[in-house]
């Protein structure tokens, strides 16, 4: 080999690691935070899993629908009693056996508008980061996230791959404790959402409901310690009942 040929090789070689440094290094320096980051966090890789109904022993009698904040659902229980709250928040009481916290729900679209606001570029990188799948709506963009786990960094990925997984990965990863003993979604004709955590396990737990429109409605939900009269069925019972209350209510 001549030096001519040797000095071109050198170069080349220098030109490539130079490419490679600027376009994968940030992202492999991000990859590899985020995966130490949750090395020890079992509850990363839980994904959702599908909430099935199940009946309860005594169901209610069909006048025992709630409504409220444009939202009705079949109260799992024979009494249901109102505690006062502000204007934007509902506070129930089932029986004395659980609580149900019902904030007011927020704007549809709230991703689509943030986006509709952002400069045609911006948008058009959000769409590329995310995936236009994930940015179609506020729901899917949540689905995306909790189904991100660490199996989903990889060195072979492409640098907007690494970003893209990392950046979901850590959103998820904030709130991770709070659906370490269960984590389910859930769909009926008029609703599709997540269940966040486990009522027999946890002192409460998080529906994140949304409608056609994209529209999120927010239910915590905590069963009275020491009591059975509350459990699984009867909050699948409110979920699988849960729909918009019809315009004239």
């Amino acid at each position: 080999m001549t030096s001519r040929t040797a000095s071109i090789s050198i170069c080349s070689l220098g030109l490539g690691v130079a490419v490679f440094l600027f376009f994968y290094a940030p992202p492999l320096v991000l990859l590899a935070k985020t995966k130490w980051e949750f090395r020890n966090s079992p509850e990363i890789w839980i994904v959702p899993k599908p909430l099935f109904s199940a009946p309860i022993a005594s169901p209610t009698a069909k006048s025992s629908v709630v409504s409220y904040l444009g939202y009705q659902f079949e109260s799992p229980t024979s009494e249901v009693k109102e505690e006062p709250k502000s204007e934007n928040v509902v506070v129930l009481s089932f029986s004395g056996c659980a609580q149900l916290v019902i904030l007011k729900p927020q704007p549809s679209g709230l991703l689509t508008g943030l986006m509709h606001e952002m400069p045609p570029n911006a948008t058009r990188f959000f769409e590329d980061v995310y995936g236009k799948e994930a940015v179609r709506s506020d729901y899917e963009f949540r689905r995306t996230i909790l189904s991100m786990t660490p199996k989903d960094l990889s060195v072979l990925a492409s640098p907007r791959q690494m970003v893209r997984n990392s950046v979901l990965l850590t959103l998820k990863g904030v709130e991770s404790q709070r659906f370490k003993n269960g984590l389910y979604s859930f769909e009926t004709p008029t609703m599709r959402g997540f269940l966040e955590g486990n009522i027999a396990l946890d002192k409460g737990v998080l529906i994140q409901a949304f409608d056609h429109q994209d529209q999120l409605l927010t239910l915590i939900v905590g069963a009275k310690p020491g009591t059975a009269c509350f459990g699984q069925p009867e909050l699948s019972h409110i979920i699988f009942s849960l729909r918009p209350a019809p315009a004239s209510e």
